[in-house]
């Protein structure tokens, strides 16, 4: 049993360096499929949207009929638009961001408050995605008025969208903890 080393060793060092590049190489490719996935669902639902919105137009004003499941329709395809959007946002890096505060930062501070700010993201994306499910899962015997079906689906666009926006952190995050290892080296 004293044959074994447990203490750190070159060669532990190696292996997890190795480790924590393939697992930081999956996560970025899952988070990458991931959010091609979600801007396909964004096309679509824009798309779903726009007919929508425009047939009831052209029904109400052509026809002098109104659609009575467009407008419901329409505002969940504007919800499913606003989260989906917001972690392919928070992905591409597009949300409002405190850079102004960080770049006159020296580059050891920049990167510790770049790494706080995901780590507080990931807090959050996790508190939200979790009281997110549980509202929808509140609301699962509510119906909604004009399509008869539960209020559930609709809302499950937000526990999709903060597991999405965790996804895209973690990825993130392990990019960077990575790039900081290399850039140590």
């Amino acid at each position: 049993a004293q044959d074994r080393v447990t203490h750190s060793s070159p060669e532990n060092a190696v292996l997890m360096y190795a480790l924590m590049y393939v697992l930081s190489s999956l996560l970025h490719a899952l988070s990458q499929r991931a959010n091609r996935l979600a801007e396909w669902l964004l096309v679509l639902a824009g798309m779903g949207m726009a007919l929508v919105i425009g047939l009831q137009v052209i029904c109400r004003y052509l026809f002098n009929h109104s659609l009575f499941w467009s407008e419901e329709l329409g505002r969940i395809l504007l919800v499913q638009l606003t989260f989906l959007g917001a972690s392919v946002a928070y992905k591409r890096g597009v949300h409002v961001a405190l850079e102004a505060a960080i770049t006159p930062l020296p580059l050891r501070w920049q990167r510790t408050a770049r790494l706080l700010a995901l780590l507080t993201s990931l807090v959050f994306f996790a508190v939200f995605t979790w009281q997110s499910w549980r509202f929808a899962w509140f609301i699962n015997r509510q119906t909604l008025t004009a399509l008869g079906f539960s209020r559930t689906y609709p809302f499950l666009a937000l526990p999709l969208s903060g597991a999405l926006m965790f996804l895209h952190g973690l990825s993130a995050l392990c990019s960077q903890l990575f790039a900081d290892k290399g850039e140590r080296s």
